[in-house]
């Protein structure tokens, strides 16, 4: 029984990376924690007939394919790879669309401001690289393969960019200083990220 659970861990765990899905994702849509499913991974338990229908089926395989030892990482099928890559691609292009859509905007703005009172607010630039950065927070915690590392990258620019614009924006009253915020903030963001993918390597 210890061999199908090893088996069944390590054709679930290749499936799942291969796939681009965290121990998460699979969980709910399964019903299940990210616990559970590590569980399995981990080959302590395996579940039911009923479940492993279940993972086949999101896999796009059969419950033979779970537990055949013969299966190793090239072996994930090409239709699942194919699907997730076409997926990715999409979040990917709605992402661009979005953000360009964003910058648009901020020129559409700018260029109505200078026609109104023939003054050029460059600023609306500055303040956009925030929002544009705030967008890129959301659309990795939601679609991107490597949510920690991608985030804990928009998370600096975004916090930068915002200290960035609020001295351009008060030019005059010289807060430089604002930038030392910076330091505590990244030896912050340095141990909660840690922590994130400590945890990320033991499941």
């Amino acid at each position: 029984m210890n061999d199908i659970k090893d088996i069944f861990a390590k054709n679930l765990s290749e499936l799942r990376q291969a796939s681009g899905m965290t121990q998460l994702e699979l969980g709910e849509r399964l019903n299940y924690s990210d616990k559970t499913v590590s569980k399995w991974e981990r080959g302590e338990s395996i579940p039911d007939a009923g479940i492993l229908k279940q993972i086949a089926d999101v896999f796009g395989v059969t419950v033979d394919y779970l537990l055949d030892p013969e299966h190793g990482a090239d072996a994930a099928p090409a239709a699942v790879l194919e699907e997730n890559d076409t997926v990715y691609r999409r979040h990917m292009t709605i992402r661009r669309i979005v953000q360009a859509g964003v910058w648009l905007l901020s020129v559409v703005i700018i260029v109505l401001c200078w026609i109104v009172t023939r003054k050029f607010f460059w600023l609306i630039l500055i303040w956009t690289l925030p929002v544009s950065f705030l967008l890129s927070i959301i659309f990795t915690s939601l679609w991107s393969r490597n949510k920690g590392r991608d985030n804990y990258i928009y998370i600096s620019l975004f916090i930068f960019s915002i200290l960035l614009a609020i001295y351009l924006s008060a030019l005059k009253a010289n807060l430089w200083m604002l930038f030392l915020i910076m330091i505590p903030v990244e030896v912050l963001m340095y141990f909660c990220f840690k922590l994130y993918f400590d945890k990320k390597k033991r499941t």
